[in-house]
């Protein structure tokens, strides 16, 4: 008679308490939090508890007061990813439940075929306060940025690997109207220098929400083609061993540029050198292009 397997040790699951707000800082909802929870996780938890308009389309935020920024969580984002970005001692960042147009671009079923791109001017702030004109370049799930719209002398700026698109909530003197910021999800003790971190940037209102709306779904992109755990239905077997890995963030010449895009993608399905953001012909996105340009 054959002896039985020892059983396999329980898995410890963390679990965490965590307030979510709702709207503003006014109201707020408890939510359980582990290691697997979603931002969309968050949103059907609260729903059901009768906290949200069920008419209306809800996004959650992260909010990163430590820098006064917030930007979209997807919703097949895991919540732990997020707060293992923040600053544990200053207790500053929370999430929030807001109302957003974004929720159906960045939404699982929308995340294009191809990585949008975009070019155009923007002021870049390189130094606190001091401000510099350049041509800024969205491709190859990067940013670039040169003096010239040749692109002669330019220079990476990050990967949408471990970067995304934050709006700025805090008063930031500027010199257009519309301020934005590519910010690292990951630690900051991770970065020897704040400057490869942190990147705020200015533009009109126009190019301002075309540039985040790029960004968002770019990095979208990334994550559905590197992180295929954060698509996988329960269950199904993943795997890592297909993932690219994460390019480095800080600023490095064109001749060190990299000969292939950091993720494998089909050919583009349009190479048009204009100013506008490039997304696949009947896309969500490209029936957006009509509104916002």
């Amino acid at each position: 008679m054959q002896s039985r397997a020892p059983p396999l040790p329980a898995t410890k699951i963390s679990v965490t308490q965590q307030r979510v707000f709702i709207g503003d800082m006014q109201r707020f909802n408890m939510v359980e939090i582990t290691d697997n929870t979603t931002a969309g996780d968050v949103i059907a938890l609260v729903a059901s508890q009768g906290s949200l308009d069920h008419a209306a389309v809800w996004m959650l935020f992260e909010l990163a007061n430590d820098f006064g920024m917030e930007r979209p969580i997807r919703s097949y984002e895991l919540l732990s990813d997020v707060t293992s970005s923040w600053n544990k001692d200053k207790l500053l960042n929370a999430f929030v439940i807001k109302r957003t147009y974004l929720a159906p671009f960045l939404s699982r079923s929308n995340i294009p075929t191809s990585s949008p791109t975009n070019r155009g001017w923007v002021e870049w702030e390189s130094k606190k306060g001091k401000w510099s004109k350049r041509w800024m370049e969205l491709r190859e799930h990067s940013l670039w940025m040169s003096k010239r719209d040749t692109g002669k002398d330019e220079t990476f700026l990050c990967s949408l690997s471990n970067f995304d698109a934050y709006y700025i909530t805090r008063k930031h003197k500027s010199p257009k109207p519309f301020v934005f910021a590519i910010k690292s999800t990951d630690n900051i003790s991770l970065f020897e220098d704040m400057s490869d971190y942190l990147h705020i940037l200015s533009c009109n209102q126009k190019d301002g929400e075309r540039w985040m709306e790029a960004i968002l779904v770019a990095r979208s992109y990334v994550l559905f083609q590197e992180r295929h755990v954060l698509f996988a239905k329960p269950g199904d077997p993943t795997s890592n061993s297909n993932t690219a890995p994460r390019s480095q963030t800080r600023k490095q010449s064109i001749s060190a540029r990299p000969t292939q895009p950091l993720v494998n993608v089909s050919a583009p399905f349009s190479s048009s050198a204009t100013t506008g953001v490039v997304f696949e012909p009947g896309s969500l996105l490209a029936k957006r292009g009509d509104v916002i340009s």
